[in-house]
């Protein structure tokens, strides 16, 4: 996937959702691309993609600690709501996945 090819996807997907309230643009640079998604004033969403190596991560953080995750830093892995410092294997998850598991747990965050 290319840079803009993912940068499109992760806004159309952010703007069909009932819970980001906002993008931000930290880096937008062959071959990286940084957003934050913003839920409110109390948690964001940070993305992270680099269209060189396919590394992906996005990590759902409130009061400055990752709460959920998942990239493929190795191989696709998962940071669960219930323990977000461990690793367990995942199939890839592109955002718009990661997004709908963020809405469905709303009550975690």
């Amino acid at each position: 996937m290319t840079l803009r090819e993912a940068y499109q996807r992760i806004i159309d997907t952010c703007a069909q959702s009932a819970i980001v309230t906002g993008i931000e643009s930290l880096l937008l640079e062959e071959p990286v691309l940084k957003l934050r998604a913003h839920l409110g004033t109390l948690a964001f969403v940070d993305v992270f993609f680099n269209a060189e190596t396919g590394k992906t991560s996005f990590a759902l953080i409130k009061e400055g600690q990752r709460i959920f995750g998942a990239d493929n830093t190795r191989r696709w892995h998962l940071h669960p709501f219930d323990n977000p410092e461990s690793h367990y294997p995942c199939e890839e998850m592109p955002f718009e996945s990661f997004l709908r598991q963020v809405e469905q747990n709303e009550e975690k965050w």
